[in-house]
């Protein structure tokens, strides 16, 4: 059987490291039919754009002459052209859409079976110098940000362009440097202007060669055939994109019994945890769920299938048995058990445009129910500061509101109220942060930055409206809450769409979403870049605005069903006599402001966005602190429980030594420096930042020879001594400690001073 490759299956692998789809494009179309493979062979909107932006630039490039371009009715140079221009004839600088499939058999390969299909690149530079020519490969694409796997593949073009020379008989240099030319951040995916980005070729280029004489053979080895097909697959997120993903989904669909179902089914699970469940004869949903033997202690068990071993054993048990199960953990940090006013948001990005494609917002307060929703048609960056500052206008005049409203009250009196903000994907705030960022110098977000920054922070999450306190975590993640919380029957990713049908099959809510058939995406609720460049291209078949708003305003509508939901499941447990579950202690809301936001000059704002880069990394060490136990660990943010052996006085302070206790014996210790606190690892104090200078300690290098399982502190007198540690040293267990990895910012203070003498100065 003829396989073939091209510099598009190089980037695929780098991309996804997919064995069953590097396997499924080497082969023949008329091979894959025979099988058969379903193939969906439309032409997606991404690869669409990326040709054309592709042309624009090539276009502009060509207005002076410099281009060398095939011939109208051609779409890639002749060899005649190709041979000419790489022997230095003619003028042009730059020539496109060159032919690099050498006339003979590639050495790269090192298999006769193995061809090269059609391979162009999309530029090749021509430069003459005093020593001869050099050539530079270009690769031109529709992203805003280059990647690892767009470099591999300018790689392979260098690589062929090399044996094309060499089998031709041309002298000549290919330079060491490799170029991406994209989408500028300024600039519009419906331009012809881009950025440039030149990176050293070499990591890349042994990288393709290592691929291609040690992976590659294994991968077309593998029997691909009507009765037999021995490619190892698995499905996550990623997978939506692959045009194969038909084909998989049959090994995961619903209606298979789940002794039947690819353990690819199960959410969570990695592409290496699913090669060592395979390894050792778990295949299926029903021996995952049935798992005797213990996940954890499977031989060759990396440390995520280890660490998250009972958590996809019970989410394959919620397969199994399509219901809804309780998760590991009994308890989160990440929720309030009240939120008297929930502000819901909602974002989806286009990532083609860099920007936000719509901007959902629900408040459910007392008052009840108000809904905003905006969708931006055009890529226009007015258009989305107009949606920026016309929707955070009303979150923050509700939570003005709220202010307000407890401004009157004692902060204990029942009457105040509890302000939230949720959202169901951690990447609707992403790009709700980087909107924000994205506006900075527009006068009406600079007017209210200082509002604005309560609410986005530059970091992955949503800050609690109130910066400068220290009582709030970041706003709810609703999706990561149900996670830790739960098992459902979800398929490969706990979705909005999944989780709330789930919810409601089980009689939890009564407002799943339901998307539309053009809305509805296997493994995500967020609007697809297909509808947002179909509406935004002016498409035919577009879906119009109005739908788009609708679909929005139903997963505000579901997202705020899943947070009474959860309150509701808190006061039941509360109410049977069980441990709370929703364990985040929030204060009645209140603004605390240091700035005017109305009357800011320019070293206001200076000290605002100093305070903010402060506060946001706080928040990010407390939405990590507020993690259980086993997830601090996973992440090497944390070590424990640990044992105390000794403690001695040492150097102006204490030494404590410790040895693990079996359970923390694999841990990774958390990295050295001055943020790490040692407690009980009990939440009242790690969520304290107050508390963090009474516990701080430092990490002692390990003595030559000294056993692993020693662990070494060094802590000042003072802190030794203080009341924060003194509980702890009554109070917890032997085996009990926990040394944590928390925040510290030593330039803040330093800068906010400065700023204000400066600020002092000018007046």
């Amino acid at each position: 059987m003829r396989l073939g490759i091209s510099g598009s299956t190089i980037k695929s692998w780098f991309q996804y490291r997919c064995e069953r789809k590097t396997r499924y494009e080497l082969m023949m179309p008329e091979d894959r039919a025979a099988v058969p493979i379903s193939d969906d062979g439309r032409e997606k909107s991404w690869a669409v754009l990326g040709i054309d932006f592709e042309k624009r630039v090539v276009r502009r490039l060509s207005r002076d002459g410099r281009v060398l371009t095939p011939s109208a009715q051609h779409d890639a140079l002749s060899d005649t052209l190709t041979t000419s221009f790489l022997r230095g004839n003619g003028s042009a600088d730059y020539a496109a859409q060159v032919n690099l499939r050498p006339f003979g058999h590639d050495t790269l390969f090192n298999s006769k079976d193995m061809v090269l299909r059609r391979t162009f690149a999309d530029l090749i530079r021509r430069e003459k110098s005093e020593v001869g020519l050099r050539f530079t490969v270009i690769d031109i694409k529709a992203t805003r940000s280059p990647r690892a796997f767009h470099k591999t593949q300018v790689a392979f073009y260098a690589l062929l362009l090399k044996s094309v020379m060499t089998e031709r008989g041309i002298s000549a240099e290919v330079s060491s440097r490799g170029e991406i030319w994209f989408i500028p951040p300024d600039g519009d995916a419906q331009g012809d202007m881009c950025a440039v980005e030149s990176f050293e070729l070499g990591p890349y280029v042994r990288l393709v060669e290592n691929f291609a004489r040690t992976t590659l053979p294994g991968i077309a080895a593998r029997e691909v055939s009507a009765k037999r097909d021995e490619t190892f697959f698995h499905i996550y997120f990623k997978c939506e994109q692959c045009s194969y993903l038909d084909h998989c989904r049959s090994a995961i669909d619903t209606s298979l019994p789940a002794h039947r179902r690819d353990v690819s089914a199960v959410p969570g699970l990695s592409h290496e945890g699913k090669r060592t469940l395979l390894a050792n004869g778990i295949d299926s949903v029903a021996k995952l769920a049935n798992d005797a033997k213990g996940v954890g202690r499977l031989d060759g068990a990396g440390w995520t299938l280890a660490r998250r071993a009972e958590q996809l054993t019970v989410r394959a048990a919620a397969l199994e048995s399509n219901t809804l199960l309780p998760g590991v953990e009994k308890q989160t940090f990440l929720m309030p058990p009240r939120s008297d006013v929930a502000l819901v948001l909602l974002a989806d990005h286009d990532p083609i445009d860099d920007g936000l494609v719509t901007l959902g917002y629900l408040r459910s307060s007392p008052q009840g129910l108000s809904e905003t929703v905006k969708v931006l048609d055009t890529s226009s960056r007015r258009l989305e500061a107009d949606a920026l500052v016309h929707v955070f206008t009303q979150v923050i005049g509700d939570l003005q509101a709220v202010d307000e409203h407890n401004a009157r009250l004692e902060p204990d009196d029942p009457a105040s109220l509890i302000a939230h903000i949720f959202f169901y994907e951690p990447a609707e705030a992403r790009a709700l942060q980087g909107a924000v960022q994205r506006h900075l110098t527009d006068p009406r977000v600079r007017a209210g930055l200082l509002n604005m920054v309560r609410l986005f922070p530059p970091e992955d999450i949503i800050p609690e409206p109130e910066f400068r306190g220290i009582d709030h975590l970041p706003a709810t993640a609703l999706r990561s809450v149900v996670e830790q919380l739960f098992a459902l029957p979800a398929t490969v990713s706990y979705d909005l769409r999944q989780v709330s049908h789930a919810l409601a099959m089980a009689g939890r809510i009564d407002k799943p979403y339901r998307p539309a058939p053009a809305f509805e995406r296997p493994f995500s609720a967020l609007l697809s870049i297909e509808i947002s460049r179909a509406m935004r291209e002016a498409h035919p078949d577009r879906v119009s605005v109005e739908e788009v708003r609708r679909d929005v305003s139903n997963r505000l509508q579901t997202s705020l069903s899943i947070v009474r939901w959860l309150e509701r499941e808190h006061a039941d447990g509360i109410a049977a006599g069980q441990s709370p579950m929703l364990r985040l202690s929030k204060k009645p809301f209140r603004f605390q402001a240091t700035f005017d936001p109305i009357d800011m000059d320019d070293l206001d704002v200076l000290a605002a966005l100093e305070l903010l880069e402060n506060r946001a990394g706080m928040l990010d060490a407390l939405n990590r602190l507020a993690r259980p136990a086993s997830a601090r660990v996973s992440s090497g943010m944390a070590l424990g429980p640990l044992r105390l052996v000794n403690a001695s006085k040492a150097r102006g302070g204490v030494t404590l030594t410790f040895r693990r206790t079996p359970e923390a014996k694999t841990a990774e210790l958390p990295r050295g420096g001055l943020d790490l606190v040692l407690s009980d690892g009990g939440a009242e104090a790690l969520l304290d930042p107050r508390r963090w200078s009474q516990m701080n300690c430092l990490l002692l290098d390990p003595r030559p020879h000294e056993d692993s399982s020693i662990v070494r502190v060094w802590m000042r007198e003072d802190v030794y001594e203080s009341p924060v540690f003194l509980a702890f040293r009554r109070s917890t267990p032997e085996a009990g400690w926990w040394l944590d990895q928390t925040f510290f910012d030593v330039n803040s203070v330093k800068a906010e001073s400065f700023l204000r003498y400066l600020g002092g100065q000018a007046a």
